[in-house]
């Protein structure tokens, strides 16, 4: 059925004020949805013409070219949404009529205006990874409402816990989402209706009932022997490369992007005389001071001759990094999936932990504010756990 909009005016009578004048009051309707306002106009009652819905009498000029504007203007704006993702309603045209800003009552506009005010913000406040991954999100969402709905986009009013369950069910069925990535993307929509709440697009919150948990997963990290078979393999020119910045990572503790970002400025003597690295980890902010260890100073040493201008390392992207990490993997005959952060748990784990390092330390330069954050990262291994009991057998209790 094709949808049509209507715009007419009516004195409303029961409205009559003391002065025996009569508000005038647009109607406008679209579709099945009704709106009235007051148009700021009042007149004699018996200067009302209900048939032609007109003014008449000596300033019917001046008050009949008032309404014809009102009336062009309501559909000028109606012209300019019907262009938008935006559902139209009569409310809908009429705030846009009376405020000429983006109408917020569609769930893929909001989502769109909070990435465009995220992207202003990357290097500020956000990291271009965290902007991708909603990015990504917003992709997933659209394709849930197209496959849903068989629309574009949907009202905010139809957001709610059946809508989330249901998107949290498409995403593990229809994507290669686990369990926990999807609910990285339940996160991250959640983020987008408490924005919706806190600007009073909705005031109820439709994640009441719903719950966000995630699984504890196995944390991959290598061994100290996987960790030699690593280092002594022969890769080709770009493999070498990308296993040289991943053992460097195995030996700091650093992230793929405090990799990235590191620079000859980050590297300077400590207390101790010995060379550290000082960086703020770019996703907390946190400091990460490091000593540098022998293999991780081998190979910084062998890219320092490079010259690079801003960075040490040659990187390519975390993307294309992970999937050279699986073809290294592969090549090793590890039996489990390599990726960048498994480098970090490395750290955590076989490089620390299990050398005895205390917990307390492994989180300070992992740049963690909360030692339970690292309990996540770090696992006590068995040959941690046989050397610890043999010392506890040597003495006598």
């Amino acid at each position: 059925m094709k949808k049509q909009l209507f715009v007419s005016f009516l004195a409303r009578k029961a409205l009559t004020k003391k002065t025996g004048m009569v508000p005038l009051y647009c109607r406008v309707r679209y579709n099945d949805t009704t709106v009235q306002f007051y148009t700021q106009i009042d007149i004699l009652y018996i200067n009302w013409d209900s048939k032609r819905t007109r003014v008449r009498g000596n300033s019917k000029k001046a008050l009949n070219l008032k309404l014809e504007t009102i009336r062009v203007d309501i559909i000028e704006k109606y012209n300019a949404l019907i262009k938008t993702n935006v559902i139209i309603t009569a409310k809908t045209i009429v705030d846009y009529y009376k405020n000429n800003t983006l109408i917020m009552n569609s769930i893929i506009n909001v989502f769109k205006q909070h990435n465009e005010n995220m992207k202003s913000l990357i290097g500020v406040e956000y990291s271009y990874g965290s902007y991708k991954n909603y990015k990504t999100t917003l992709k997933r969402l659209k394709n849930y409402i197209t496959k849903k709905y068989n629309a574009n986009d949907i009202s905010l009013t139809q957001i709610d816990y059946n809508f989330i369950y249901n998107f949290s069910q498409f995403l593990l069925l229809h994507t290669e989402c686990n369990h926990n990535g999807m609910m990285k993307h339940i996160q991250r929509f959640k983020k987008i209706t408490n924005f919706c709440i806190k600007n009073n697009y909705i005031t109820k919150d439709p994640f009441v009932g719903f719950k966000i948990s995630f699984k504890k997963s196995d944390r991959v990290y290598i061994n100290k022997d996987e960790l030699d078979t690593l280092k002594n393999i022969t890769l080709n020119k770009n493999l070498s490369k990308v296993r040289d910045i991943f053992l460097f990572s195995c030996y700091t503790g650093l992230s793929y992007i405090d990799i990235y970002n590191l620079s000859l400025k980050n590297i300077r003597k400590g207390y101790d005389g010995l060379q550290w690295i000082y960086v703020k980890r770019h996703k907390t902010d946190i400091p990460s001071n490091v000593p540098i260890l022998s293999p991780a100073f081998s190979i910084l040493k062998k890219y320092k001759k490079e010259k690079n201008v801003n960075r040490i390392f040659p990187m390519i992207s975390n993307q294309k990094t992970n999937k050279a990490l699986k073809e290294i993997g592969r090549i090793c005959g590890f039996n489990k999936k390599l990726t960048f952060h498994s480098a970090r748990h490395t750290f955590a784990t076989t490089v620390t932990l299990t050398n005895g390092v205390p917990i307390e330390t492994v989180s300070k330069m992992l740049g963690h504010n909360n030692i339970k954050t690292t309990q996540i990262y770090a696992r006590v291994i068995e040959s941690k756990i046989s050397s610890d009991m043999l010392k506890l057998r040597q003495k006598s209790i």
